[in-house]
């Protein structure tokens, strides 16, 4: 990373350091330390630096941080940065981490009291000698004065390098008039007032015909355009003082220099640090720095897997992983069979157990094709379990005998549905490493390899590094045993040691009773869901697919006509000739490849043209068809005559449930056609669909914390919200409201 010294032109890099801190919090949200403590703008900072120093190779190195309080600006203007927030939290906690991390790589820091970064960086920049290149790492535009022929500034988040030509077709003015166009334009993030009245346009024209600001409040009377005369008249005094704000000092009485070249980082220092924030990937960027010792904490022993392969081993299986306190299980599925639809949630392959911290059990449940290696059918297995791990009292009799011992698994609705479909049912999970760590980040990655190096400091395999990607990928039961035996035992042995780290999260964030009493139970809630499934009408489907085919044939009909030729309706490319070349209507938003034809753009020219109106009935009708009536009927599973969706409680952030193949939870209610497609699901003979919903849950929610009369009194009388709003809208009885009004 450090680069050789150069002899002719010295090459400087000047680091804002609040200015790239804050980019990188804002830029990388929801990382965090091992201890849980936020890290990711330190990470998203330090591999700006690291990036940003590999290729500009520079031979001095400074990073420039603001000063705590006050600065010589707020004394020329006390509201100056007045209407900034406060500082996030998890934002001002990272400062000390950064602190430590930039000093381990042995760069200078520089903060000067009553100055800001930008007033160091300007005082850097004017005493580095003539003929030095420099490099400004900031995003921020004040400094876009200080661009010329030797000075760039770098975005370094979105790898952008601005020299005095990008400054000048951003801001329509060369850098040197940066200052100028900022005091008409003013700054609302540091609450610079400027010119109120003058935008960054108007300014831009104004100081290309002036020159710099005293140059057009002298000449103010010979402004062409009335609107800025007249605001820049009544505002001189704020444009003068807008200026002194904006304007960066270069007399910073500064502690260091440009003397001194870059060292060598602090290498042993870096990897305890790196290693302590479950910065994984850049301890490994760091290499080995041949002493073991370094890296003990993170060392782990190859896992030993033995494989269970008769009715023998499977008994003594079972015999061992009674004595367990936990058992670490996980299961290895082909999402859909061979045929596509013989299970439920895929076809199990085999199941892993760990039986120690490198020591796992395989047991194949299916052999690859042409394998000699022995399989057990997954009934057998699920059977032989069910007395440690069944639910207690399912079945004829409880087994009191027996001892049932606690299961933890990364994935257990899937392993409920696999032992589910054989009639055993397992008891509610101890623990769940992919729900725990949802809870503790949901926004985080929660898959085995992504915890395990977030949390272990280990790096192990994910599916996709066995078995390939994309059309690439070979499906599991076309993998020898043996090699999805060592992943499978790594990823078993991974749950065991993450278990503990996560448990004790969950504990010091308090989540135990939600993870308890509501996550892990509503694992057995969804697999029974996804067993059940739900019954279709297919032949309603096949006639709802013939009517609305024809349908979308004379909807096509009447498109050709008003466009006065046949064209490719799903093409926005054609569309846009038709609307735009041959209709002439209005351009309303452009793209990448052309003018939008997207449906906001469609509604407003429908105002203009019937074509438009007649895109948007086809597209709606199309969807409709092609993502329900005629996508439905291949998704009724053969074996149970019904569609089986999965159901997904990590799919969103907010907690909320998620549907795939299909997506039950989204099909339309509103139109005519969502409520025929909502026809073609049905019950049992001699059964019901209840339809329940919470009654506007979140605006109870609301009226209990808000304390709002009309919201309390609506909730008391027992009336609909949605009903009522309506009625003070519209002026009107709520007996008189319509079902259109209220919607």
């Amino acid at each position: 990373m450090v680069a050789a010294s150069k002899k002719s032109p010295l090459k400087i890099l000047l680091v804002d350091g609040t200015n790239t801190l804050y980019r990188s919090f804002f830029a990388i949200p929801h990382l965090r330390a091992p201890d849980g403590s936020p890290t990711n703008a330190a990470y998203g900072m330090i591999n700006t630096l690291t990036k940003v120093i590999r290729e500009e190779q520079p031979d001095r190195v400074v990073v420039v941080f603001d000063a705590r309080g006050p600065t010589f600006r707020h004394k020329l203007y006390d509201q100056y940065k007045a209407n900034r927030e406060a500082q996030p939290e998890d934002l001002s906690s990272q400062f000390p981490i950064v602190m430590e991390l930039v000093e381990a790589h042995r760069f200078p820091i520089v903060s000067v009291p009553d100055f800001e970064a930008d007033d160091v960086i300007a005082t850097l920049v004017d005493r580095a000698p003539s003929d030095a290149q420099i490099a400004i790492v900031t995003t921020d535009k004040d400094m876009m004065q200080l661009v010329s022929d030797r000075v760039t500034l770098l975005d370094g988040v979105k790898d952008r390098r601005y020299g005095p030509a990008e400054v000048e077709a951003r801001f329509g003015v060369p850098p040197e008039r940066i200052l100028d166009l900022r005091s008409l334009v003013g700054d609302p993030s540091d609450n610079i007032p400027g010119v109120k009245g003058i935008g960054e346009k108007g300014a831009a024209k104004l100081i290309e015909e002036f020159g710099t600001l005293e140059n057009l409040i002298e000449k103010r009377d010979e402004i062409s355009a009335k609107r800025a005369r007249t605001a820049l008249e009544s505002q001189v005094a704020e444009a003068l003082l807008s200026k002194r704000l904006a304007t960066l000092r270069t007399d910073v009485p500064l502690p260091l220099g440009l003397d001194a070249p870059m060292v060598e980082p602090d290498l042993e220092l870096l990897r305890e640090l790196y290693t302590r924030l479950g910065f994984v990937r850049l301890v490994d960027a760091l290499g080995s720095d041949g002493n073991d010792d370094a890296r003990q904490s993170s060392h782990v022993e190859p896992i030993s897997v033995e494989r269970i392969e008769d009715e023998t081993g499977l008994k003594g299986l079972v015999d061992r992983l009674r004595k367990l306190p936990t058992v670490p299980m996980s299961a290895i599925v082909d999402p859909r069979g061979p045929t596509g639809d013989d299970t439920i949630c895929g076809e199990a392959v085999g199941l892993a157990f760990s039986l120690g911290p490198d020591r796992a059990a395989y047991l194949a449940v299916r052999a690859a094709p042409g394998e000699l290696f022995p399989s057990l059918p997954i009934e057998r297995v699920a059977v032989a379990l069910e007395p440690i791990l069944g639910l207690v009292g399912k079945g004829a009799a409880p087994k009191s005998s027996a001892k049932r011992v606690p299961w933890i698994s990364a994935d257990s609705k899937l392993l409920r549905i696999l032992f589910g479909e054989c009639g055993v049912e397992l008891a509610t999970p101890a623990f769940d490493i992919a729900i725990a760590a949802h809870l503790i980040d949901p926004a985080g990655a929660n898959s085995i390899p992504a915890l395990a190096e977030k949390f272990l400091g280990r790096k192990i395999r994910s599916w996709e590094e066995l078995a390939g990607r994309g059309a690439k990928a070979v499906a599991a039961r076309e993998i020898p045993a043996e090699g999805v035996a060592a992943w499978a035992g790594e990823q078993v042995c991974a749950i065991r040691s993450l278990h503990e780290k996560l448990l004790a999260r969950i504990e010091s964030d308090e989540l135990g009773p939600l993870l308890a009493e509501i996550e892990l139970p509503l694992t057995g809630v969804l697999a029974h869901m996804q067993i059940a499934g739900v019954r279709v009408d297919e032949p309603l489907l096949e006639r709802l697919a013939d009517e609305w085919s024809g349908a979308l044939d004379g909807i096509c009909s009447e498109i050709y006509q008003l466009a006065g030729e046949e064209f490719l309706i799903s093409s926005p490319k054609q569309l846009q000739t038709i609307l735009f070349e041959k209709l002439k209507l209005p351009a309303v938003k452009k793209t990448k490849t052309g003018y939008s034809t997207d449906e906001s753009v469609l509604e407003q020219l429908a105002l203009e043209h019937p074509l438009p109106l007649k895109i948007l009935e086809y597209r709606r009708l199309s969807k409709l068809r092609s993502t329900y009536v005629v996508a439905l009927p291949p998704m009724i599973n053969a074996n149970t005559g019904r569609i089986h969706p999965t159901f997904n409680q990590l799919g969103a952030a907010t907690g909320r449930l998620s549907a795939t193949h299909p997506n039950v939870q989204n099909i339309p209610i509103r139109s005519l056609e969502g409520i025929r497609i909502r026809e073609a699901f049905i019950p049992a003979e001699g059964k019901l669909l209840l339809s329940a919903d919470y009654s506007q849950v979140e605006l109870r929610i609301l009226a209990h914390f808000s304390g709002d009369e009309s919201l309390l009194d609506a909730f008391a009388r027992g009336h609909d919200v949605h009903r009522r709003t309506a009625s003070e809208v519209a002026g009107i009885e709520i007996e008189a409201v319509s079902d259109e009004q209220r919607a």
